[in-house]
């Protein structure tokens, strides 16, 4: 009786008629590319990391002046450089700032001050200082903007801007 039901079953899957290998790839693909857009539309949708970023909103950017981004001036261990950073983004409470030259890199730190949004923050009276000595000549600078979160500084190393385009003051 065993094999009596596996001979209705064999002539039961003979009789039947499947979907072509051509017809069954089409609709795969199609299935693929529906669930796909489904769970790109719904991945745009979140807002992963985004919610938990202090510094979100800060967007500086660097003023061109004379040609050049950032200008610097003086010999040795008297050097400085000059600067305007625009705040296109929130308020700004500090900025560290990276000068890299040929032979090592510098960092001065600002803390204490306050730029608003839409405010300019200028330094043009050499108080940034350089060791061109030590350092060598200026390759680039990086601007990092900080703000305050419960009492304390938050770094924005991801809203940072670099100046490249560097120039001799003429003052």
């Amino acid at each position: 009786m065993h094999q009596a039901n596996i001979k209705k079953m064999a002539g039961f899957f003979k009789s039947k008629k499947g979907v072509s290998p051509l017809i069954a790839t089409i609709l795969l693909i199609a299935f693929a590319v529906a669930l796909g857009s489904v769970v790109m539309n719904w991945g745009l949708s979140l807002e992963l990391g985004k919610s938990g970023d202090k510094c979100r909103n800060v967007d500086i950017r660097i003023r061109e002046a004379d040609a050049s981004e950032v200008c610097y001036g003086g010999v040795g261990q008297n050097g400085y450089i000059n600067f305007i950073i625009d705040n296109a983004g929130s308020e700004i409470n500090g900025m560290s700032i990276w000068i890299i030259g040929e032979k090592g890199t510098s960092l001065f730190d600002v803390d204490n001050i306050l730029i608003k949004k839409g405010a300019l923050y200028e330094k043009e009276n050499k108080e940034v200082t350089y060791d061109f000595s030590t350092y060598g000549s200026i390759k680039q600078v990086q601007f990092i903007p900080k703000i305050r979160i419960d009492q304390s500084l938050e770094i924005c190393p991801k809203n940072a801007v670099k100046a490249e385009k560097i120039g001799i003051c003429s003052q």
